[in-house]
């Protein structure tokens, strides 16, 4: 991508504390299976949040073909989604669920290619990115913090923690994907979206995501006629 469209794409970077930014048409549906078709393949653990968008069931585990740990999520009796059980963040109960699934990865430094978790639900829960990076993050390669019905709250000083681009990060901690509905809780077009990449410190690392694998994953998903109006929600 050339011209302006490629020059807002480095501002959205630097607005949002990213390393890279990249503009995502047809939704975050589709944001979400580009990060999950370039980082997952059959045979790896994805350390999957039971709450998350069917999106990420398709590109996680139909397409990429990855296997499942859940992590378990509480419902109040009128449907209301909560959090993840405080269980599903302690390492030895997360072990035992692996020992189920995948007993030769059990004790593996770093079991999980991915971690994916809903930022943001629905119904208006919002996960501090802090306490998720320091309680399961040396257990993941990365993270996706899937933010379709967030992406304001590092602009927000009270809700800073709940921003995973501004977490100060180093080697051991995960990569850090973001996507972000634009045309939900920002001032975008339907359709528009957006994946922050914030990896920098993984570079060198074998577990490094480098932009030509991600972005073959976004040729997969990307239209060869996109509709520029569109980028007017960007540009």
């Amino acid at each position: 991508m050339k011209g302006l469209p490629n020059t807002r794409k480095k501002f959205a970077a630097k607005v949002f504390n990213a390393d890279k930014t990249y503009f995502v048409l047809n939704g975050t549906s589709a944001a979400n299976k580009v990060v999950t078709n370039a980082l997952l393949t059959r045979g790896d653990l994805v350390l999957f949040d039971r709450n998350n968008h069917k999106s990420n069931h398709h590109g996680a585990l139909i397409q990429a073909g990855a296997t499942p740990v859940y992590l378990e999520a509480s419902r109040n009796p009128f449907g209301f989604i909560g959090g993840i059980d405080d269980r599903c963040f302690d390492e030895k109960y997360l072990r035992d669920l692996i020992r189920e699934t995948a007993p030769e990865k059990a004790n593996a430094p770093r079991p999980f290619r991915l971690a994916v978790i809903q930022l943001g639900t629905y119904d208006g829960t919002v996960y501090n990115a802090r306490q998720v990076v320091d309680k399961i993050g040396s257990l993941c390669d990365y993270i996706l913090f899937d933010s379709a019905w967030v992406g304001y709250e590092q602009f927000i000083p009270m809700m800073a923690d709940c921003s995973p681009l501004l977490l100060e990060l180093t080697p051991d901690d995960p990569g850090i994907f973001v996507t972000q509905s634009v045309h939900k809780q920002q001032a975008g077009f339907s359709q528009t979206s957006q994946i922050h990449k914030k990896d920098n410190h993984l570079r060198g690392q074998e577990r490094f995501c480098p932009h030509k694998r991600l972005n073959n994953a976004f040729m997969l998903h990307a239209s060869t006629s996109p509709f520029y109006p569109l980028f007017a929600a960007w540009t």
